[in-house]
């Protein structure tokens, strides 16, 4: 690879990471190819990317970047894998697919500027999604005033029971 090549990858990977919500670091040794490109794939279904890159150029993106913590994962082959905002994907993704090949090994990464580990990725794909999390509050927000709706209308049924049955009786 050329020096320009370089920096200029250098300089994309490091606007690209600017934006992130999270990046996962991955050790990939002992993938096949189709395996690397069927994790890719994933990843980018989700709307995020999956790379492997050098080392050294990660770690100059990354301390030009900001994300100095990155550098602590970047031991070994690397992979990396970020999202714009769907981290919980991203690590929903890659646990599964490290859960598939076991060649895969989840070495840790940052979420929202902290430094977590592969045990916090993995906990991190537990929870729900961002869709899900929305899905739930729309509901709970959406709960109450149904709630008041059925109340309100179970108190006019019951006035018009009540009136019937008060006819009823002075009509007896």
């Amino acid at each position: 690879m050329k020096k320009q090549e370089k920096i200029d990858l250098v300089e994309n990977l490091k606007k690209d990471l600017s934006q992130v919500a999270g990046i996962v670091a991955v050790d990939f040794t002992g993938l096949k190819m189709n395996q690397i490109t069927e994790v890719r794939r994933k990843v980018k279904d989700s709307g995020g990317n999956f790379k492997v890159l050098k080392n050294n150029l990660i770690k100059i993106a990354a301390e030009q970047g900001g994300f100095k913590d990155l550098a602590e994962f970047l031991d070994g082959p690397t992979a990396l894998g970020w999202h714009q905002k769907e981290v919980v994907g991203l690590a929903k993704i890659l646990t599964e697919m490290a859960k598939k090949y076991e060649h895969l090994k989840i070495k840790g990464g940052l979420i929202e500027g902290n430094k977590v580990n592969a045990q916090g990725v993995e906990a991190l794909s537990r929870l729900p999604s961002r869709l899900e999390l929305l899905a739930q509050l729309a509901g709970g927000i959406s709960a109450g005033p149904r709630k008041l709706l059925g109340l309100m209308q179970s108190l006019q049924q019951k006035m018009v029971g009540l009136m019937v049955s008060l006819k009823d009786k002075k009509n007896a």
